[in-house]
Parts: structure tokens; C-alpha cells; sequence
């Protein structure tokens, strides 16, 4: 298997069509699960598109085609997730070499996809058509890390516009804080620490609706943030 392409603002240029597919998708949804299983070629589209298509024309800020473009990503990037796996009992391990080779190709690709996956899959989760402020304990968590929210905010998105893939609020294991940090692109992770709220600081999250805007549209993804979300994912990684 060649390594695939896989530099996400390369997106931009086929958005057409990742589009008709999520709508095609989207469309079959409403035929019934029967439909969307043909048109999808797998059986995980169906809970995943429905439980994002309802983010589509309702985040105020985001037009309803950057948000079907961007999960149209998403989904591309399960389909080669999938392919990828599939792939793995089928790659001679006794080739396998530090240079060069498929199982190297195979190793590099899964860890880049499955990142890519998952980001994107906190990204969307933590969206929301409501307006919700963070609870007392986000609050209190914030404060105890940074001093208060607005201060978070300030290095957060400083953090956010310093990378070109995500900007991260994680709890560190070890210190038992909230800590802020950035990524240049889905393989990237430190040890150590449990993902709260991150933002995609990639092109295709935001140029068409904020061409060579990028603080505009960092405001208007923090007040479509679900802090009830972030707070469950705090309460889950505070446990450990």
C-alpha cells in the first residue's frame, strides 16, 4: 500500500465532492438505514451521520456548507480508516523496515487516520446549536489552572493560532490540572494527558465562512462549545 496523501488542507480542493457524498448520505437517512447502507458501503455511516447532521444549519456563525463539507472530511477519513485495518493481516511483517515498505506505510497511516478520526469525533461532540455556559466546576477548574476563564481564553487561543491542526484543553494525569497545549497535525499527542475540548485549526474548518479570519471564527466556535459535554469529559478524566 503507498502512503496515503494525507495533509488536510489538500481537502480544500475536492470539497465538491465530499459534499454530494455526505449529501447523498444525508438524503438516504431519510429513506431508512436500508439506504444509507448502499450508498455508504458500511454500516458505521449511520450513526455517525445522524448523530452530527442535526449540527448542519444550526451553529449560528457556521454556514450549514462549511459544517456538511467538514463531516463530508470526517467521513472520508473513517472510510480510510476502515480500508486501512482491513489491510492488516495482509502485509508480510517480515519486510518491515525503518526506511521504507508497507507495513511501515501500514503503521504510519493507522496512528495518522485514527488520530485524524478521533479529533475530529471530540471536535463535533463538543458543538452545539445552544448557547451554554461553562458550569461551576469548568469555571472553578479554569481558574485553578489559569486564573480565570477570560485568562484561559487569551492562551488558548494564542495556542490555537500558533498551530495548524488543533488547539487542545486537556487534564494532565499527573498534576491534576487542566493544561493548554498545540498540534501541527493528527499524530502529534504527549503522554499523559485526557482530552477535554479541542478546536480544528485547519483551513478547511473555517476558510470559506472566514476567509483570513481565523479569530472570527474562533469566537464563534467558543460560543457554540457545549460546556456540559467538557464537564463530562472532566469528571471522567479527574477519576483517573
Amino acid at each position: 500500500m503507498d502512503e496515503p496523501n494525507l495533509d488536510r488542507r489538500s481537502f480544500l480542493q475536492g470539497l465538491a465532492g465530499a459534499a454530494v457524498m455526505v449529501t447523498g448520505l444525508s438524503e438516504a437517512a431519510a429513506e431508512g438505514p436500508s439506504a444509507v447502507i448502499a450508498k455508504a458501503g458500511q454500516k458505521t455511516a449511520i450513526p455517525d451521520i445522524q448523530k452530527y447532521r442535526d449540527l448542519i444549519g444550526a451553529l449560528d456563525g457556521f454556514s450549514a456548507t462549511i459544517i456538511r463539507e467538514h463531516l463530508a472530511l470526517l467521513e472520508r477519513y473513517r472510510q480510510e480508516l476502515s480500508e486501512v485495518e482491513s489491510q492488516n493481516r495482509t502485509i508480510d511483517l517480515a519486510l518491515a523496515d525503518p526506511l521504507a515498505g508497507k507495513w511501515r506505510n501500514h503503521v504510519l497511516a493507522w496512528i495518522e487516520l485514527h488520530n485524524a478520526v478521533r479529533f475530529h469525533e471530540l471536535y463535533f461532540d463538543a458543538l452545539t446549536p445552544k448557547s451554554i455556559k461553562p458550569s461551576q466546576k469548568i469555571g472553578k477548574a479554569l481558574e485553578e489552572s489559569f486564573g480565570s476563564f477570560d485568562q484561559w481564553w487569551v492562551k488558548f487561543r494564542a495556542t490555537a493560532m500558533a498551530v495548524r491542526a488543533w488547539g487542545v484543553l486537556a487534564w494532565d494525569n499527573k498534576s491534576k490540572r487542566l493544561v493548554i497545549f498545540g498540534l501541527d497535525n493528527d499524530s502529534e499527542w504527549p503522554l499523559g494527558f485526557e482530552p477535554l475540548l479541542v478546536v480544528d485549526m485547519a483551513e478547511h474548518a473555517y476558510v470559506l465562512d472566514f476567509i483570513g479570519q481565523p479569530l472570527a471564527y474562533l469566537d464563534a466556535w467558543l460560543a457554540r462549545v457545549n460546556w456540559v459535554v467538557v464537564d463530562s469529559r472532566l469528571a471522567m478524566a479527574s477519576k483517573k
